[in-house]
């Protein structure tokens, strides 16, 4: 069915709506396209017995998040402390005859740990992995040359998981995502339902907001009297049209009409002579309207005053 005038201008200003949230939508398509950004939050499953060949291949990709169901964990005597807390505790496991280090965040250590499934992050840390290294070999008894073959280089820290940092990145990505669907799938209901509207609870003053829809649509399409740009005038109603908005006052309710003449700034350094009107209605409703013409507003005066 075609399209009546109101609902036109309804759909108009919620189209004018629906523009930025294709935008946004089509910009971050872009974005995820040519920048992969949330690559990086990528977690790759690692099974224990490919876990010393993998974390090595995993970290020089830059791949480091991983979920690793990681069993027989040993206490390696060592607490892992931020800020001079401690946060976690180091453990190691005998792994197809190599030796894997973990950080596993716990403020209360125990010896051995037979299983957990953890969310970590593969780190380099040198310092930390000799220190530990050579108090094991000390400790076991083994022979030097073992070290670089039997102990690995990697540490897999669950402290270390960006959790925050991923969850703040997905609602970064995920928020204009969500309120761009949200605001098409609204545009889509409202072309359905032009009285869903939020501009058409306005006209719920006035009577059943689907009737004044109808009635408007009637009166622009059979009983316009004036139009001045976006303003219509019909034999009932004022009908102002904007880009994201449309108002509605009925002329009978109109009991005062008040122009003014002030100046506003239209850049930092510029002043312009503007025209407001103002109509006060006995539904303790006021409404401006600005205008940069007086003939204009002194034509509104006359049109309105005589429908009134």
């Amino acid at each position: 069915m075609r399209r009546r005038k109101f609902e036109k201008l309804l759909c108009k200003n919620t189209f004018a709506l629906a523009v930025p949230a294709v935008f946004v939508l089509m910009v971050l398509l872009i974005m995820f396209m040519r920048y992969p950004i949330l690559e990086q939050t990528r977690l790759i499953s690692l099974e224990n017995e490919e876990l010393y060949t993998k974390v090595s291949e995993l970290y020089k990709m830059g791949d480091t998040n991983v979920r690793i169901s990681a069993d027989k964990l040993t206490y390696a005597g060592f607490d892992y402390l931020v800020n001079g807390k401690v946060k976690g505790a180091y453990y190691y496991q005998l792994n197809d005859d190599k030796i894997m280090f973990y950080i596993i965040e716990t403020k209360n250590p125990t010896m051995t740990i037979d299983k957990k499934t953890i969310k970590a992050k593969i780190v380099k840390d040198n310092i930390s992995t000799e220190y530990m290294i050579n108090q094991l070999t000390e400790a076991a008894g083994f022979d030097e040359q073992l070290k670089d073959d039997f102990f690995s280089e990697y540490i897999i820290s669950e402290c270390d998981y960006p959790v925050t940092y991923i969850v703040m990145l997905y609602i970064l990505f995920a928020s204009p995502i969500v309120i761009s669907v949200l605001v098409l799938a609204y545009t889509f209901l409202i072309c359905i339902n032009p009285a869903l509207h939020g501009q058409a609870k306005q006209l719920s003053a006035y009577g059943e907001t689907g009737a004044i829809i109808e009635e408007l649509n009637l009166q622009l399409a059979n009983h316009l009297v004036h139009r001045l740009n976006n303003i219509y005038i019909t034999e009932d109603y004022l009908v102002v049209s904007y880009l994201m908005k449309t108002d509605v006052i009925k002329l009978d309710k109109i009991k005062e009409i008040e122009k003014a003449e002030v100046e506003k700034y239209i850049s930092p350094w510029k002043k312009q002579t503007v025209y407001k009107l103002r109509f006060c209605t006995d539904i303790k409703k006021e409404y401006e309207l600005e205008l940069r013409n007086e003939d204009t507003l002194n034509d509104i005066i006359d049109y309105v005053s005589v429908m009134c």
